[in-house]
């Protein structure tokens, strides 16, 4: 019989075993990926130990929750407008052009109210109330795109043509002793001036509505670890059932 020939092992794996063993050891060490081995269900006493969170976590929405908040936001359509530079300039320049008979300083008085309308933005009399493919429009909030930027607006932020008639007059009579607002008004034609500088965007404000009931946030605060959860032997709610199904996620 032939006899099996032994080949001792290389030198240098021998200084990698103490490495190799330290490893496995090490490895046994480690903790295991912890699990959430606790059967629960509404409305039933929790029958283990007081449960304390070991970690921070996120209290996530219900699927109820995220659906009722998502319908809610498609509901909610906020008009998107587009602030117009060259309307504003165009305007400015007739309205210049009208007060060139008026006296210098109602003159500058005026051209400043109007630069403070046209800088916050000037709506049409009637904003879009009804949209045939969005529905009902929001009368208390506005889009509006300036300078390559979009911010959301309470709509008391913006002027619609006649708060813009009320403010030239109230400027007018409080800063011009002795002049006659309406009769500047009337002979400037500055009624005929005032031409709105916010566009509505019919587009935009469907993409923006669409994105609305994407954006929901999924969650609702979070738990701090050291937190009681649930004591033994009460009733899980349905908010402990919550913060319970947020811990186990």
């Amino acid at each position: 019989m032939r006899s099996i020939k032994k080949y001792p092992l290389p030198e240098r794996f021998h200084t990698y075993i103490p490495y190799i063993v330290l490893v496995l050891f090490l490895a046994l060490m480690m903790p295991r990926t912890a699990r959430f081995d606790y059967d629960y269900r509404k409305g039933s006493p929790w029958k283990y130990e007081d449960l304390i969170a070991k970690f921070d976590f996120p209290i996530y929405k219900t699927d109820a929750q995220m659906k009722a908040e998502r319908s809610s936001a498609s509901k909610s359509v906020i008009p998107y407008f587009r602030f117009s530079d060259e309307i504003t300039s165009a305007s400015l320049k007739a309205a210049e052009v009208g007060l060139q008979s008026v006296d210098s300083h109602v003159r500058s008085v005026v051209m400043a109210s109007l630069k403070s309308i046209y800088q916050h933005g000037l709506l049409p009399e009637e904003n879009v109330k009804t949209d045939r493919k969005l529905g009902e429009i929001s009368d208390e909030l506005v889009y509006i795109q300036k300078d390559k930027r979009a911010a959301k607006y309470p709509i008391s932020e913006v002027y619609r043509i006649s708060d813009a008639r009320l403010k030239l007059r109230a400027d007018i009579e409080s800063k011009c002793t002795g002049a006659n607002a309406d009769a500047v008004i009337r002979s400037a034609d500055l009624l005929t001036a005032l031409e709105p500088n916010l566009v509505y965007d019919r587009q935009a404000t469907e993409m923006v509505h669409a994105e609305s009931g994407e954006s929901v946030s999924p969650t609702q605060g979070f738990v701090s670890s050291g937190t009681l959860i649930v004591s033994q032997d009460e009733i899980v709610t349905a908010e402990i059932a919550q913060l319970l199904d947020s811990y186990k996620r």
